[in-house]
């Protein structure tokens, strides 16, 4: 066997191995994980059922014109 075919013998073990180890420790998730995640965070900022929004009349607030004594 030449030192070269060897040599490229012993790097394709080496890359094998290596690619069966990146394989066999990674973090084993679903596909679907990252978009249940994504739903359970917009579930948490979304408001209780039980709760009412009441909308304010625009034409029903008053606006205090006070000036600091600044301006």
């Amino acid at each position: 066997m030449s030192p070269l075919a060897f040599l490229g013998l012993a790097a394709a073990i080496t890359l094998l191995g290596s690619f069966c180890l990146a394989l066999g420790g990674r973090k084993k998730t679903p596909w679907h994980a990252s978009i249940d995640a994504f739903r359970n965070k917009l579930d948490a900022l979304k408001p209780e059922d039980d709760e009412t929004v009441q909308l304010i009349d625009s034409d029903q607030v008053e606006i205090s014109r006070r000036h600091s004594s600044g301006t």
